[in-house]
């Protein structure tokens, strides 16, 4: 039996599971398929909410608090695993809405600054990981740490007992935890009332190649993003499909993607796109979900950050951490 059991192996579940770990708790960590081969591993890896002014205190809180550890997590995962998540502060150059009133409040609220481009505006501060990278490390780092991680498990339903919850019922066998942590993403909702609906948004990426350093930021325009990675390959993103759990990709909108950073870099006419894929961020009618659960006992929820899952990853670990211990 183990002191806390987490549901879901994405960016939340392991960071989750390893903060508790290093609180001195025993952790078992289940996920339906493989770690992090869903939302975490689809999305762009930028340690920012794209346009924050745009989202509640709560996510800009907890991504400023992440962002202020981001650099030395890596570090620390590279030097422990061997496996360098590449984070780069390689800033933010935002074409669009960054001069608006509400962004002014905003800056003026989190006193942020930015530099002038003939293009737009640069938060300088702005840094992104490799997803898969990140993600491998985190999955290596709880390993060493004893985190029992379970995969290709589905759990059927969560074990209660006079609205205390026990554990959770799987195909194979049940678990047992004193503490029970949702982490399941988009697919929360399966094990939670109506009340925290959680409901899957698809969106879209490619990636294609281009010669090392080509582009220096991250350019955000019109609510799409272009990421360059260390080794000179782009990323392109990203679509927003209320489709369900529809993984189904377009030639179209891949078309779209790609003819989208090349009007914005000619210089980068004629590349092809590599690949094209698509994943399920966790969105809510509410706001992310970072709370023990209100009718059942030692239940815990971390889910619902839309977006944001990555950039919040730490403190909304750390927030998940102080509610079970």
């Amino acid at each position: 039996m183990s002191d806390c059991l987490i549901i879901g192996g994405g960016i939340i579940g392991m960071m989750s599971a390893r903060t508790l770990s290093m609180a001195g708790s025993r952790v078992t960590l289940l996920d339906q398929r493989e770690c992090a081969k869903e939302s975490s591993w689809a999305g762009g890896g930028i340690i920012s909410p794209l346009y924050p002014w745009d989202y509640s205190d709560l996510v800009n809180d907890f991504s400023i608090a992440s962002q202020m550890v981001y650099g030395d997590l890596c570090a620390a995962l590279f030097e422990d695993t061997g496996i360098d998540p590449e984070y780069i502060q390689s800033g933010l150059l935002m074409m669009d809405k960054y001069d608006t009133p509400k962004a002014r409040v905003w800056m003026d609220k989190y006193n942020i600054n930015i530099q002038k481009h003939l293009r737009g505006g640069v938060f300088k501060d702005v840094a992104q990981v490799r997803n898969p990278r990140i993600l491998r490390a985190l999955k290596s780092d709880i390993l060493k740490r004893g985190v029992e991680v379970v995969e290709h498990t589905k759990v059927d339903e969560l074990i209660t007992e006079n609205n205390v919850v026990l554990g959770a019922k799987t195909e194979y066998k049940n678990y047992y935890a004193d503490k029970v942590i949702i982490c399941g993403g988009a697919w929360s909702s399966s094990l939670l009332s109506d009340d925290n609906k959680i409901f899957p948004i698809k969106g879209q990426m490619i990636v294609i190649k281009a010669e090392i350093d080509m582009l220096e930021h991250i350019v955000l325009d019109q609510g799409c993003y272009i990421i360059p990675r260390k080794d000179g390959h782009i990323l392109v993103g990203s679509t927003m499909e209320d489709v369900g759990f529809d993984k189904g990709i377009d030639k179209k909108v891949g078309d779209e993607l790609l003819a989208f950073v090349t009007e914005r870099f000619p210089q980068l006419e004629g590349a092809k796109i590599k690949h094209h894929w698509a994943g399920f961020r966790p969105a809510s009618k509410t706001d992310v979900i970072i709370e023990k659960h209100t009718q059942l006992e030692h239940l815990y929820v971390n889910t619902g950050h839309f977006r944001n899952g990555l950039s919040m990853a730490p403190e909304s670990a750390n927030r998940i951490k102080d509610l079970v211990c």
